[in-house]
């Protein structure tokens, strides 16, 4: 194990951040991927799903695992002690099949065969690092990509032209207090896009997804912090709302 996995684990179990020396800093992605994978062990978890986003100009995404303890269902109860730092954002997330006859050029229609259940999502952004945001990009994607946890609503079957992908109705609530915009947007547009390329890094990098991990595909809401005791809920038009509660 590297330095930096047993630093950011002991910053995960104490709930206070850290600052990363210079020199344990990842300079490459592949190193960012290989510190996920280490505080996976470190964490004695398997992989429950994905965070993917936009990458840069290096790579056209940037992923993470989601470990499995962190991953739960709708109407969840999380204590804010647990994170030093708890951002919400609303997303779509997904499940695939037959996910080995994807492609990376695979069309938006073919891709839409593969994609099995659909549901809303609630993600907690945390960071175990100092200085977050501001931090450099490998060192936030070692940080698991500043995930906290996945909150999966229920799910459904997939259908083909239901939603709108790009600018989706949405709606977060603060203890009922809107928070959204009402109107999602997602920075790479329609999320569903991102799923070839990452599908494809995963196989270069040698990490496996299978066909009962949820991927979540990046905010649609923006983000808001809570340190307060609140119940949240998120909706996108034509999907079941999530709710948690913050104690």
């Amino acid at each position: 194990m590297t330095q930096l996995s047993k630093l950011i684990i002991d910053a995960h179990h104490s709930a206070k951040l850290i600052s990363a020396p210079e020199e344990l800093i990842p300079t490459s992605l592949e190193s960012a991927y290989q510190t996920q994978n280490q505080l996976l062990d470190l964490l004695d978890d398997h992989i429950g799903g994905w965070k993917v986003g936009t990458g840069d100009q290096a790579y056209p995404v940037f992923a993470s695992p989601i470990p499995n303890k962190w991953l739960f269902s709708d109407e969840t109860i999380i204590a804010k002690e647990q994170y030093s730092l708890m951002g919400i954002e609303l997303e779509y997330a997904f499940r695939l099949k037959n996910i080995d006859q994807i492609s990376i050029n695979i069309s938006l229609e073919d891709l839409e065969k593969h994609i099995s259940d659909v549901a809303a999502a609630i993600e907690i952004v945390s960071t175990r690092l100092q200085s977050w945001p501001d931090l450099p990009t490998y060192l936030k994607a070692a940080d698991l990509q500043s995930n906290g946890a996945l909150i999966i609503g229920p799910a459904q079957p997939y259908r083909f032209n239901l939603f709108n992908f790009n600018e989706p109705i949405i709606s977060l609530t603060d203890n009922l207090i809107e928070k959204s915009t009402l109107r999602g947007k997602n920075p790479a547009g329609d999320p569903r896009l991102l799923i070839p390329k990452f599908i494809d890094q995963q196989r270069q990098f040698g990490r496996h997804i299978n066909d009962d991990h949820w991927i979540t595909t990046g905010s649609l809401s923006g983000i808001f912090f809570v340190d307060y005791k609140t119940n949240i809920t998120g909706t996108i038009n034509g999907l079941p709302s999530v709710h948690l509660k913050v104690v």
